[in-house]
């Protein structure tokens, strides 16, 4: 069971945006666990991707213009 959750985990975190749960309907604790690497591989990309940078650096030079 240890190895099938780690896969679950391992799956969601390499599963693309709007993939489907392939453990939905089949285990509880599986799909969960895929869910929840889903939604780390979603946060990673949206704190990393292109319109964060953007945003932190008209943030970094609003904050630097005003002090």
């Amino acid at each position: 069971m240890r190895r099938e959750a780690t896969r679950a985990l391992y799956e969601g975190s390499l599963a693309e945006p709007g993939a489907r749960n392939p453990y939905n309907g089949r285990s509880l604790v599986l799909a969960k666990l895929w869910m929840r690497g889903y939604m780390r591989m979603m946060r990673v990309r949206i704190e990393t991707g292109p319109a964060m940078q953007k945003y932190l650096a008209a943030r970094g030079a609003a904050e630097n213009s005003l002090g």
